[in-house]
């Protein structure tokens, strides 16, 4: 049983790595698709805004189906939907079929996305941080992994097709170990002995939830857009160029995949709250450094990489938070990452907006402003603390006994 629990969170690991390819994939292919399919920067931004509204649609249905049907078959089906995807969309010239496309991809990202935090949650219990920190270092990874593979491919073959087939075939490959293994037992199926209520932990309250929601709407808001429009900010800002600004992405994510390696380790040392100040007051210190040296090549590079860095922890150390605060079912995860889709569709998509005519400071003034709501509501995180406004003891959310539903 134990060594089937460590290789299935090994899987999922592996698994989540998938994630990290897409999204480290699709900021140094933005001006291909746009060239691919004859339109501006401003037309292809429309990309964000379907691929999070698939996102959207995806962490909806993630709530109910993750209740429903054994996990690990919904997070095979969606890694074979991911992995045919990635492979289609660089030889796409439509950009209304490449918007499809991403809207599909959209929905199968965020099944992976939310079954993956929680089933891990399920198979883990309260003892997930160091797990949790783990599975998106894997992200992480594979952010970093993405533009290497893309600059090397813009190298050696001038295109970027080459990557996108290579990274499709990294993505399937977990997929059929996902049906040998047993999905973890969704934990509202199960009957909590009578005799341990009073170790019990209160439920979230609704403001609680709220405050997580609002975290995840501005934080997730600052990393993605930040992510995946530093290559075309260090292009038309005349930092870099294409191979170039590809090692600076893959320099951003390799930074990110250090901080998120760090925070396994952080985690045992420091409370979730103070992990997420560091976060956010570490990245807001790094991009007003970068408005105050917006001339300067070495600002940028310097800047990106410490803003990785900080940038890191924050997504799993907020689902930490909501485990610690016992708001950890499949339909709150969801309404989390339903909150991370919004963010990813409208902040990148507001940049597409104005980069061109308002030039690329832009990227970095909406980032800035996303950071600093995040902020606001750790201040909301400390004030309702200190009120212990939580409500009284409930029922224990009920914990798995065995890691089986299939």
């Amino acid at each position: 049983m134990k060594n089937q629990k460590t290789f299935l969170t090994v899987i999922y690991f592996l698994s989540f790595i998938s994630l990290g390819l897409i999204t480290g994939a699709l900021g140094p292919a933005i001006p291909t698709f746009a060239e691919n399919t004859a339109t501006t920067l401003k037309e292809v931004s429309s990309l964000f805004i379907f691929s999070s509204l698939g996102y959207l649609a995806g962490s909806f249905m993630a709530g109910i189906l993750f209740h429903k049907i054994p996990g690990n078959r919904i997070l095979f089906i969606v890694l074979i939907m991911m992995g045919v995807g990635i492979g289609l969309i660089p030889v796409i010239r439509s950009l209304w079929l490449l918007v499809g496309i991403l809207f599909i991809l959209g929905i199968a990202q965020s099944n992976l996305d939310v079954g993956e935090n929680t089933l891990l949650i399920w198979l883990h219990g309260s003892k997930v941080a160091p797990y949790m920190n783990s599975l998106h270092f894997f992200f992480g990874l594979g952010s970093f992994v993405a533009p290497l593979i893309i600059a090397q491919s813009l190298r050696v073959t001038e295109t970027i097709n080459l990557s996108f087939w290579i990274m499709a075939a990294l993505i399937v490959l977990p997929a059929p170990f996902l049906l040998r293994l047993k999905s973890p037992v969704n934990p509202d199926f199960v009957v909590h002995p009578i005799d341990s209520l009073e170790k019990v932990r209160p439920k979230a309250g609704k403001g609680v939830i709220v405050l997580l929601v609002l975290f995840f709407l501005f934080f997730t808001g600052a990393e993605l857009t930040f992510a995946n429009w530093i290559y075309t900010y260090s292009i038309q800002a005349g930092f870099t160029n294409v191979e170039t600004g590809a090692y600076l992405t893959s320099a951003f994510w390799g930074s990110f995949m250090l901080g998120r390696f760090l925070g396994i380790g952080l985690s045992r040392k420091l409370t979730n709250r103070q992990i997420m100040w560091i976060d956010v007051l570490g990245g807001i210190l790094s991009l007003v450094m970068i408005l105050i040296l917006p001339n300067s090549s070495v600002a940028l590079w310097v800047c990106s990489i410490t803003y990785g860095f900080f940038i890191a922890t924050g997504f799993p150390t907020g689902i930490n938070l909501a485990e610690e605060l016992n708001a950890v079912s499949s339909r709150i995860t969801s309404y989390l990452f339903i909150a991370a889709s919004i963010a990813g569709m409208t902040s990148p998509w507001i940049v597409g907006q104005f980069i061109e005519s308002r030039g690329p400071s832009v990227l970095i003034w909406v980032v800035l402003a996303n950071l600093i709501m995040a902020a606001l509501v750790m201040v909301g995180f400390q004030i309702m603390k200190g009120r212990s406004s939580y409500p009284a003891p409930q029922p224990k959310e009920i914990r798995p006994l065995s890691t089986s539903t299939d």
